[in-house]
This record gives C-alpha cells, structure tokens and sequence, in this order.
C-alpha cells in the first residue's frame, strides 16, 4: 500500500482551497504519496470569516468555510476538538505510512493529533509539516505537549507571515532529535517554488518511506 499524505486546511478555508495553494507541489508529491485534502466538519460562523478576513486585509475564502474547532472567547475551550481529531481518525484508517500537512490553524490540529499520538490517543502519524502553525492553548489540548512531541516534524514560518511569530512555541515543543524549522520569505501561504518548496518535498518524501 502506498503512503499518504493528509492534507488539513486553515480557519475559514476548505480542502479545495488547500488544493489550489498546493497545486505547484501536488506533481511533485504524488509519485510517491496519494494526497488526500479533508475538509473540517464544521461550518465556521460568518464573524468568524469577516473577523479573520479583516486581519488578512479583506481577503476572504470561497466557501464552505469550514473550521477544525472554534476557540472560546479566553482560548482555553476548543469547541469541535474531539469531533474532528475522530473524523480524521476515521478517514486514516486501514493505510499505513500515513503523513500529516496543516496549514494554519490545520497546523496547530496536526501538531496537537501528533502529540496525542505520542501519548498512545491517536492513531502515530509517519512525519508531519506544520506551516504557519501555533501552539494551542485548549485545558484539554496544552497537557499533550508536557513531554516533547515524538513524531518527526517540519515546521515553516515565513518571514512576511503576521501569524509567524506564534512559531517557534510550536517548533520548541517537537523533540529535537527529529524537528526541523524552515524560514522563507513569504506570507501567510503555503511555499509552492524555490528552496521552501523544495525542502517541504525533500522532507515529505525522506519520511514516506520506500
């Protein structure tokens, strides 16, 4: 059987929408990996979408807009958490060598199924890559990365990205042993050319396995 590689958008955003940011690396990946972009399970309000749409300057997905949880006023509640870790439970069940992509808030969900996975809660994921991700701060979630996070994994901030500053926490709680940070120029987007994307490929493929 071949690897996968899941691949889990941002807030407000949907599968087709990672599909269109990814379309570059897509060809690159698919010899060795089937890709498969899942859509959150839950719609996202519309204060949600204008609220993040202001911050990125107007720039609003198509819809659905959909949503991995929805964060409580104070951070600390991530209403929709266990429904969609179990809706990704379900959809890798039966393949092995199984990678994990976020983006976004997609990053800060893997990070968190990577570390539950690490506490035997969830199905171990073969690597993951984490772009523009973040710690998450849920009473339920934060205790999964007491202990570092045994899952090898690529983290990738970009240097123009608002969001990029929420990084490093991330990338600190990953076990040094197997955690690489990638920096690029760009925004708040997934690097589809130039030395980003290649490493996002390079390191896809090292841990896809033969």
């Amino acid at each position: 059987m071949r690897a996968s590689l899941f691949a889990l958008h941002g807030f407000t955003m949907n599968a087709a929408g990672l599909r269109h940011m990814m379309a570059e690396l897509e060809p690159r990946l698919s010899p060795a990996l089937d890709i498969v972009y899942l859509d959150a399970p839950h719609r996202a309000t519309e204060g949600s979408v204008a609220g993040l749409a202001q911050i990125m300057g107007g720039l609003r997905p198509k819809p659905p807009n959909l949503e991995w949880w929805n964060a409580s006023d104070d951070g600390l509640v991530y209403h929709g958490w266990n429904e969609s870790r179990e809706h990704v439970a379900r959809a890798i069940a039966g393949r092995s060598g199984v990678g994990l992509l976020g983006f976004s808030q997609g990053a800060a969900f893997v990070a968190a199924l990577a570390a539950a996975a690490s506490r035997g809660e969830f199905p171990p994921p073969a690597f993951v890559i984490l772009v523009a991700g973040f710690l998450p701060r849920a009473r339920d979630i934060a205790p999964l990365f007491e202990a570092p996070v045994a899952v090898p994994s690529l983290h990738v901030l970009g240097d123009a990205d608002p969001f990029a500053k929420h990084g490093p926490a991330l990338f600190e709680r990953f076990d040094p042993e197997t955690r690489q940070l990638l920096r690029w120029p760009g925004r708040h987007l997934v690097p589809s050319e130039g030395a980003a994307a290649d490493a996002i490929i390079e390191f896809a493929l090292q841990h896809a396995g033969p």
